[in-house]
């Protein structure tokens, strides 16, 4: 756990430096599909938020396994279809994407649009 303290407090202060100081929390859950997840709780807005994010994906890395996510108190300013192209950047290059809850079969596919 010490290491995984050190951990939380490198990224808080990246995100601060980064952020110029808009952090407002950093804290470590535990998700059973995704593992450790740092969330970054930021002063901005979507747009500087994401902005924040992509930088810290490309100083810190994939850190030991652990999930980036950030989160914003400020407005939500960007399109629907900026987010989604920020959304989709964050995914790329963290290598962190959507997970499917539900086991996919070809066969039952099939089977559904035969009737």
């Amino acid at each position: 756990m010490k290491e995984m303290n050190e951990i939380i407090e490198k990224i808080h202060s990246i995100a601060e430096e980064i952020s110029q100081n808009n952090v407002r929390d950093v804290r470590l859950n535990y998700d059973k599909d995704y593992g450790f997840i740092v969330e970054v709780v930021l002063n901005q807005n979507d747009k500087s938020a994401f902005e924040t994010w992509l930088r810290l994906i490309e100083v810190i890395g994939k850190e030991r396994g652990i999930v980036l996510s950030v989160d914003w108190t400020g407005e939500n300013i960007l399109s629907e279809e900026a987010f989604v192209q920020y959304a989709v950047e964050v995914m790329l290059r963290s290598g962190v994407g959507p997970i499917r809850k539900d086991k996919f079969s070809a066969v039952k596919e099939v089977e559904e649009v035969r009737g």
